[in-house]
């Protein structure tokens, strides 16, 4: 074997580890994403929660608002009637018992929000405690998602240790030169930067190389590179060709 294949082996080699690498750090990614969702609709619920609780706490509000002035108007019913025992018209004693009759009228009133308002209250607490009950559950749920994802990311971590570790062992094979090179393709293209040539097209662009060229390549005496697309490119034996 020659020494340029050689070197063209160790770069395919070295290019394999890389896309490992890229593909363990596109699963972290994703892990690190997928608990970020989760934490963000754990805080959703979470505001849902706190809104259902804010309404319970206006109904109550409004519930004792209406309760204190039902009190009020109870205390004025009573004033009224002790002023009916020290009328002495029959016009003032109409005006008493008017007075009396409207704010009956206005309490009546009041406490029919009353009632409407209880049942309000308790439609709001029975909803209130199904949201935390749904929340604990999918506080729990969350917990052991986030906790598995936790172990998964940190053993693709390990695994992009482990590999960078063997890029470097298999990088130190190589020509320097043809590290340089190929980190100057890698700047340059997207995707592989090492790629074969079968039947005289190249596997990274797809387009036909010169005849000349594709017999060169056959030669291993120089790395060569795609006209298109820039690549370093490389015959393989068991080409038909």
């Amino acid at each position: 074997m020659s020494n340029i294949q050689e070197q063209i082996n160790i770069l395919v080699e070295v290019q394999g580890v890389e896309v490992e690498i890229l593909q363990a750090g596109r699963l972290i990614i994703a892990m690190s994403d997928e608990a970020v969702a989760l934490e963000q609709e754990v805080a959703e619920r979470e505001a849902l929660v706190t809104a259902e609780r804010e309404t319970l706490d206006d109904l109550k509000k409004s519930y004792r608002e209406l309760e204190s002035e039902s009190k009020i108007n109870a205390e004025m019913i009573v004033k009224s009637n002790e002023k009916l025992r020290n009328v002495k018209t029959n016009k003032e004693y109409q005006s008493i018992l008017k007075e009396i009759e409207d704010i009956r009228k206005k309490n009546s009133g009041i406490e029919d929000r009353m009632l409407d308002q209880l049942e309000n209250i308790e439609s709001s607490e029975r909803t209130v405690k199904e949201k935390e009950a749904q929340l604990g559950g999918f506080f729990q749920s969350c917990r052991e998602k986030k906790e598995m994802l936790a172990a998964k990311e940190q053993r693709e971590r390990q695994a992009v240790d482990t590999l960078n570790e063997k890029k470097v062992q298999i990088s130190a094979k190589a020509d320097p030169t043809t590290i340089t090179i190929l980190d100057d393709v890698k700047k340059k293209v997207r995707g592989l930067a090492v790629v074969p040539v079968q039947q005289a097209i190249c596997m990274g662009c797809h387009m036909n190389i010169p005849a000349q060229l594709f017999n060169e390549l056959q030669r291993f005496d120089e790395l060569r590179f795609c006209p298109h697309c820039h690549r370093i490119i490389y015959w393989k034996e068991n080409d038909s060709e």
